[in-house]
């Protein structure tokens, strides 16, 4: 399906790496015009070489997303060069792996600055390339929003946070003919969650609670970020839209699986996931 995506200008923040790297790759297929950026530079190295490896030409920058002044020039360079912003795409997040009673202030600091203040940020720099022909804003949000992990308080304080920036600024920017939307995943196999979740929690406790039990694979997020970028989605703006694998549905989404004998995918392998 031709989604009309070639020649767009799409910058991805956070986009060397899981949701934001497998996202990149997807609108490069498409011919898009993909510029992203990481705070580290030895991922984008990484990220460039296997861009050249699939004979895809993609931009990126070093910006770290917690800092106003990088997120300021990233976005003035890219309108500099390519002359307009078509896509936006917020994907930068860093995690808190502790309780908010016990958390210190700069933890706090850093995981809101870049999950929620950069999102507006960059969006407020990115507005001078959209304003004058439309566009599309996405972000990535969470299902922890929605249903917060205790133990992970501030990164569903941040995510809160985007959920209520995407509907406010999907109404703000309509006269702009710019959509405003959100994802929201469930437990996705991106190298953040393998580092911080998988290697404490264990594969059963990330996915007993998924009606497909199983992990999101980053590739499946990417198509969902397609579609909202693209006009297939032009009546669509100021939604939060899970990409979940049925996470929280009911009560019990692991019953069927043992009540009719099925092997449950995450017992199989993780490279299935």
């Amino acid at each position: 399906m031709d989604l009309h995506l070639q020649n767009k200008v799409v910058v991805i923040t956070g986009g060397t790496a899981g949701i934001g790297k497998a996202s990149a790759f997807a609108f490069a297929e498409e011919g898009a015009q993909v510029v992203v950026c990481s705070r580290s530079q030895k991922k984008i190295d990484t990220f460039l070489e296997e861009a050249r490896n699939r004979n895809q030409k993609i931009a990126a920058f070093s910006a770290d997303m917690s800092e106003e002044t990088h997120i300021q020039n990233f976005l003035q360079k890219i309108g500099e060069t390519y002359g307009r912003i078509d896509v936006l795409f917020n994907n930068a997040a860093r995690d808190g792996m502790t309780y908010l009673s016990a958390l210190e202030r700069d933890t706090w600091d850093a995981v809101i600055n870049t999950n929620l203040t950069s999102v507006w940020l960059t969006v407020k720099y990115a507005l001078p390339f959209m304003k004058q022909h439309g566009g599309s804003i996405i972000s990535t949000s969470s299902l922890a929003a929605r249903i917060p992990t205790t133990s992970i308080g501030v990164y569903a304080v941040s995510k809160g946070g985007v959920n209520a920036l995407t509907t406010l600024l999907a109404s703000e920017l309509a006269p702009y003919h710019i959509r405003v939307n959100a994802i929201s995943p469930g437990v996705v196999a991106t190298e953040m969650v393998r580092e911080s979740i998988l290697k404490k929690k264990g594969m059963s406790y990330l996915c007993h609670t998924a009606a497909q039990q199983r992990l999101g694979k980053p590739e499946e997020i990417a198509n969902t970020v397609l579609f909202l970028a693209s006009d297939t989605a032009s009546f669509i703006t100021g939604e939060i839209l899970d990409v979940s694998g049925g996470k929280f549905i009911v009560q019990d989404p692991w019953a069927p699986w043992e009540d009719f004998g099925k092997k449950k995918p995450y017992e199989t392998s993780i490279t299935n996931n």
